[in-house]
């Protein structure tokens, strides 16, 4: 799974929202970029700060 949490920090009273993509198997490379390219359109316009946790995994 892949997955944001954000919220709104303009207007704190709109609350949090959760945007994640399920896939069989491990992603890759190719796999991530496809589902960071789908949240951009999820959080069009809005400023998104990514935190990769460096599992060696990935």
């Amino acid at each position: 799974m892949a997955g944001t949490l954000g919220h709104h920090s303009t207007d704190p009273d709109r609350g949090a929202r959760l945007c994640f993509h399920l896939k069989p198997g491990s992603y890759d490379t190719a796999g991530l970029i496809e589902v960071l390219e789908q949240m951009k359109v999820f959080y069009r316009s809005e400023r998104v700060a990514l935190v990769w946790d460096a599992l060696s995994a990935h």
